[in-house]
């Protein structure tokens, strides 16, 4: 009888164990993940920021300016995670995300008339699928029981949202006043209105 209850209560303890390492395993992928994908971020921004183009237009260089800040910001606090974790970094950029994101950064790079604007239209894509991410870590890191890393997943989603906002934002502004520059016959002030046609569909839904 008591030779049952040891081997039951050792079996038990056993797929506890089993059952935290798969945990871990899947928190550590998530996270991995989410590093990758912050990593493509952060070097199409850099390339932005360092186009002639940019200059010109001190929102939009504002923006990518605080994407490059945030994204490193949320890499570093990922990272330190991720080591929490036991789990180790990818070794470069997923090829998802890289195929997924760099579509978008090689048709701006054909473009010359709205360079900038479409730079922050890849920016956005990109970190819409970020907060999709966070949003995926948060429910999984609280299906497991890791509020913590849950916490920095829900803040790295507002980070993510708050640019997100800001480039809706801008978007309509610094698209015209590129293809005024350009020599098009565009009225500017249009986008005030494009601005609250923008917002107007999301309080909409």
């Amino acid at each position: 009888m008591s030779d049952t209850t040891s081997t039951t209560a050792s079996d038990q303890r056993h797929e506890t164990f089993e059952n935290d390492g798969r945990d871990r395993h899947s928190l550590q992928a998530y996270v991995s993940d989410l590093i990758a994908l912050v990593k493509h971020i952060e070097v199409p921004v850099e390339r932005q920021l360092r186009l002639e183009e940019s200059a010109n237009y001190a929102d939009a260089t504002a923006i990518m300016r605080d994407i490059a800040s945030v994204t490193a910001a949320q890499r570093v606090a990922l990272e330190a995670e991720l080591e929490r974790l036991g789990g180790h970094g990818a070794t470069g950029i997923k090829s998802a995300w890289s195929a997924m994101l760099g579509v978008g950064a090689a048709a701006v790079g054909s473009v010359r008339s709205t360079k900038v604007s479409k730079s922050l239209r890849d920016d956005y894509t990109a970190l819409s699928l970020a907060s999709i991410s966070y949003t995926m870590l948060n429910a999984t890191a609280l299906g497991f029981g890791d509020e913590a890393l849950a916490a920095l997943a829900a803040r790295h989603l507002e980070g993510c949202a708050a640019l997100i906002i800001r480039i809706s934002t801008a978007i309509p502004a610094i698209v015209l006043a590129e293809l005024r520059d350009d020599g098009e016959a565009v009225v500017v002030s249009a986008a005030e209105a494009s601005a609250r046609d923008t917002h107007a569909a999301w309080r909409t839904n």
